[in-house]
């Protein structure tokens, strides 16, 4: 177990902040969400997040020096990388396993200079031409080596600017990590299933995560999400924003049908914000089912243009993310043309979001390693200016 008083789990959404404080046995000391509707920036939500830290504060009677930090933008880039080493004689496999990290990071600031590494993922690996799922952690020495690799980044002027706003406030930030990758991971391992994709609607931004065997085969995003139905419903019926997000939340428990037949279309909801703008339900219906179903399309079209071509006929499907909530208690007839064995809405908690980072943190930390050899003053001046 890590040594520290708290771990402190702040998922920087881009319309809700979520954040909690467990400590070292794990146990939840302090919990809080805010929504922050339409914004745009991720700096416009750091007011509210000084906010929410100085209470935790407050409850927990402990200053906060260090967060880790999980979000997610329209912009990852996943990249694949397959590195190899073909060596005279026999070396040692963690000396081999090390260098090909420090040849990967390199190739990463020379060709990827504007992007930062969130995810460094082992897909596969040969070693002495044997294929191997996992890193074999118990091979001693070997001849030859090949790894690929999965790459996920942010842009680094998101994460410099993150960085930025907490140091003001003297907070260090530990660690950056992929909302929709680690909590999607984490679904799938309690699932207990081969195969399945996740779809995460987000405010501006629809993830597609595919998980084959314990692997992320597929990571993908579009500029399109839940914000963009919105959008419609306030074009199409000349509402205000607010109005509109407000018509479409009262959709979120309301047990009703979205189809392209018209037989299933004659249920209507008791929304009093429909009732007084008069607004006909039919019609409103179908604006939302519409915009799904393209934000749906979209994203399964980008995946196969990025030569994703697994066979998703008998995958499981999960909706997850604020924007699926429609899916939740509603019937959506959609044309289901990548033919799902089953089409499903996953149940989220703001704490239990967080708690997936912790357990994702905890189970991939690296201890830094300690050097016992002594350094000579020079060797000491090197590292110390290559930190």
């Amino acid at each position: 177990m890590i040594k520290q008083d708290f771990f402190n789990i702040l998922d920087y959404g881009n319309s809700k902040i979520r954040f909690s404080v467990f400590d070292n046995n794990l146990n939840e000391k302090y919990s809080n969400s805010k929504i922050l509707v339409l914004e745009n920036d991720y700096s416009n939500h750091f007011d509210a997040i000084e906010g929410i830290i100085k209470n935790s504060e407050k409850k927990i009677s402990n200053h906060i020096k260090d967060i880790i930090i999980t979000l997610d933008t329209p912009e990852l880039l996943t990249i694949d990388v397959s590195l190899n080493k073909n060596l005279d004689g026999k070396n040692k496999f963690i000396k081999i396993y090390d260098s090909l990290f420090l040849e990967l990071k390199q190739l990463i600031n020379s060709s990827y200079d504007k992007f930062y590494i969130v995810h460094t993922l082992v897909d596969s690996c040969f070693i002495d031409n044997n294929f191997h799922e996992e890193i074999p952690k118990h091979k001693s020495e070997i001849n030859n080596i090949k790894i690929n690799f999965k790459l996920l980044c942010f842009p680094k002027k998101i994460i410099d600017d993150i960085k930025s706003k907490f140091s003001k406030i003297n907070i260090n930030v530990t660690k950056f990590y992929c909302t929709s990758y680690i909590k999607s991971l984490s679904y799938f391992e309690k699932l207990n299933i081969d195969k399945a994709s996740f779809l995460e609607i987000g405010l501006k931004r629809t993830s597609l995560i595919s998980f084959e065997k314990n692997k992320l085969k597929f990571i993908q995003t579009i500029p399109i999400g839940s914000f963009n139905i919105t959008k419609d419903i306030s074009k199409i019926f000349n509402l205000t924003l607010y109005d509109a997000e407000k018509i479409k939340k009262s959709f979120h428990k309301s047990e009703t049908e979205f189809s392209y037949n018209d037989i299933l279309n004659k249920r209507n909801i008791s929304a009093q914000e429909i009732i007084n703008k008069n607004i006909s339900v039919d019609l409103l219906k179908k604006v939302i089912l519409y915009r799904v179903q393209e934000i749906i399309d979209l994203t399964f079209k980008k995946s196969n243009s990025q030569n994703y071509n697994s066979n998703l006929a008998d995958t499981q499907l999960f909706l997850i993310g604020d924007g699926s909530i429609l899916f939740k208690d509603n019937s959506f007839y959609l044309n289901n043309k990548f033919q799902f064995s089953d089409i499903n809405y996953y149940n989220e908690t703001d704490t239990g979001i967080c708690n997936t980072c912790l357990v994702y943190y905890l189970n991939n930390y690296n201890i830094p390693k300690k050097d016992d050899k002594k350094q000579g003053l020079f060797e000491k001046f090197f590292n110390f200016f290559s930190k």
